[in-house]
């Protein structure tokens, strides 16, 4: 058991989240399954295990069909108290978004165990085996559910599987939206006036709102510089290619970095890129085959599988040059969520293409970034 992770992510001055707690409840293990809209809205799985939450993140929420594998992405423990946090984290918080309790319950093993301590041990063995097989009394869920630690999805990928029985149903249970303890679905919680933890004490939302309404300058426009923009050269792609050097599909290549200067300069030769703020990245694709390398040539294939899922679809021989980020709802790259990264849940993740290296047999690494 250790909150060691959960605590460094948080800044308990700015969130109301709770920081700790224990079950006082000798006889049952509890469950807790709370809809969080964050930069993606998703369900957080939390399972009462070893005096905390062992949590996962569930991208499309849970399903009672078991023809549905749901996606489960495993998180830091969270504490027990936090089975009835609902409200509002500060946007710039880590996960900062609206919060409500969806459902919530008591759960067991499958097997029929005695003893919240005996169940507890089992439940940890198979925590560790990955195949976590329980049953849950919920307002919402109901019966056999089973957590599956899987392959291909990175580190913390699991699956969360609904077995048959009395409960399954083809229903989708995410319609039924609001919090089993307020009422309120994610979007009443949000507008409403609920308090928000702000600047180490609370505040009331609509205040907040009342503040951000006053009007403010409107910006003069800049003055428009004549001859700022040119056309860029038309690009004969296929001249271009047929002109290339002949070459083996390359390896070992390593990315073009960044140059320190002193002072800005102005270069025919050079060219300005935007700073993503994100983890550099080289997509080899050969044959069907894709490898997603860093920098320093460790594979990111598993920890951003989604967006080697993609490039595994691409019919093509190439190696790309590029940049892999997380962007907020906004569209700007946050290098934070990109470190905390598990699933889709932790916001949309982008591959920014900004050079071809090798294609179809030919080596276009001399040719300038423009063509």
């Amino acid at each position: 058991m250790s909150l060691k992770e959960y605590v460094k992510k948080r800044d308990f001055k700015k969130t109301s989240e709770p920081k700790a707690g224990l079950s006082k409840d000798k006889n049952h293990l509890m469950f807790v399954i709370q809809k969080h809209d964050a930069s993606r809205l998703h369900y957080d799985f939390r399972l009462e295990m070893d005096g905390v939450l062992k949590s996962w993140a569930v991208p499309k929420g849970p399903s009672t069909d078991p023809k549905n594998k749901r996606l489960a992405m495993m998180v830091e423990d969270h504490p027990f108290d936090y089975r009835n946090f609902e409200g509002i984290i500060p946007q710039g918080e880590y996960g900062g978004g609206t919060v409500i309790v969806w459902d919530q319950g008591t759960y067991e093993p499958i097997e029929e165990i005695k003893g919240k301590k005996a169940q507890e041990k089992h439940l940890l063995k198979q925590l560790k085996e990955g195949s976590v097989k329980i049953k849950l009394h919920g307002e919402k869920l109901n019966g056999e559910f089973a957590l599956v630690k899987t392959h291909g999805m990175g580190e913390n990928g699991w699956l969360l599987i609904k077995h048959k029985d009395e409960h399954a149903s083809v229903k989708d249970i995410t319609k039924s939206d609001k919090s089993i303890l307020s009422g309120k679905t994610i979007e009443k919680m949000e507008k409403s006036s609920e308090k928000v933890w702000q600047h180490g004490h609370e505040e009331d939302v609509e205040e907040e709102l009342k503040k951000g309404s006053k009007k403010k300058a409107i910006a003069e426009p800049a003055e428009e510089i004549q001859g700022a923009e040119e056309p860029s050269p038309a690009i004969d792609t296929a001249a271009i290619l047929k002109k290339a050097p002949k070459s083996r599909f390359p390896a070992g290549i390593k990315p073009m970095l960044a140059t320190l200067v002193d002072e800005p300069f102005d270069d025919d030769d050079w060219q300005y890129e935007v700073k993503w703020d994100g983890y550099r990245a080289l997509a080899f694709i050969n044959k069907g085959e894709v490898e997603l390398l860093s920098r320093n040539k460790k594979s990111f294939n598993e920890k951003f599988y989604p967006i080697h899922k993609i490039l595994s679809g691409w019919k093509l021989d190439a190696v790309i040059d590029g940049e892999i980020l997380v962007l907020n709802d906004k569209g700007v790259s946050n290098f934070g969520n990109l470190q905390n990264w598990r699933s889709e849940a932790d916001g949309e993740l982008v591959f920014y293409v900004f050079d071809l290296l090798w294609y179809d047999g030919k080596n276009i690494m001399e040719l300038p970034l423009w063509q």
